[in-house]
């Protein structure tokens, strides 16, 4: 497809802010460095994104989505880009915000046996991690090595658990999540049953 004339370019001033928001270790520049951001791990796609940024909370991810919005700036999600179908590489020079460094695990209670953690997190470092408490994540991938959690819940992934524990979907009980203009959603919680509001998950 052809490039939306109405988004812009990344200028210098762009990168700048970029690197005033996640520092230089969130900010990946080089042709080099960049080739996985742009492939897919099957080679069949490929993009020519000019700029990744890897934040380390939803702070700085919120700040990136609301400047991008108002720069109209594409932006491409991505996780461990480990999907089929090439929707987490860029089809231009869309830049990559990538959830790699929100990998830290917050909470866990073996009471609810409910864990808090980012969307980054690696599945198998995440199922390791319950193993050790006596649990384990409802999910089991051929690529759990390098997939993250955020990337299996947007796809609703299925794996080899998916006859027993059911969807993904049902064993997510709320989510962090920054909108497309920044503004930050939360509606974590803990409960199995919860009625109120919106079902934004």
């Amino acid at each position: 497809p052809e490039r939306n004339p109405r988004l812009a370019h990344i200028t210098e001033s762009d990168i700048e802010y970029f690197r005033s928001v996640v520092g230089d270790g969130g900010l990946v520049l080089d042709k080099e460095d960049l080739v996985p951001f742009n492939t897919c791990w099957m080679g069949k796609f490929e993009g020519h994104t000019k700029v990744a940024l890897k934040p380390r909370n939803t702070d700085q991810v919120s700040a990136i989505m609301k400047y991008c919005n108002d720069k109209r700036i594409a932006v491409v999600p991505q996780g461990g880009n480990t999907g089929l179908v090439g929707g987490s590489v860029p089809v231009h020079d869309e830049i990559v915000l990538s959830t790699s460094l929100l990998n830290e695990i917050e909470s866990f209670s073996s009471r609810d046996a409910v864990v808090v953690c980012g969307a980054g997190c690696i599945l198998q470092n995440l199922d390791s991690h319950l193993a050790e408490k006596g649990f384990m994540v409802p999910l089991d991938l051929g690529a759990k090595g390098s997939c993250q959690i955020g990337g299996n819940i947007a796809t609703n992934a299925g794996g080899l658990r998916l006859v027993r524990y059911g969807s993904l979907h049902g064993s997510v009980l709320g989510l962090e999540a920054v909108l497309a203009d920044g503004t930050m959603l939360n509606n974590i919680s803990s409960l199995r049953k919860d009625n109120t509001g919106y079902h934004l998950h």
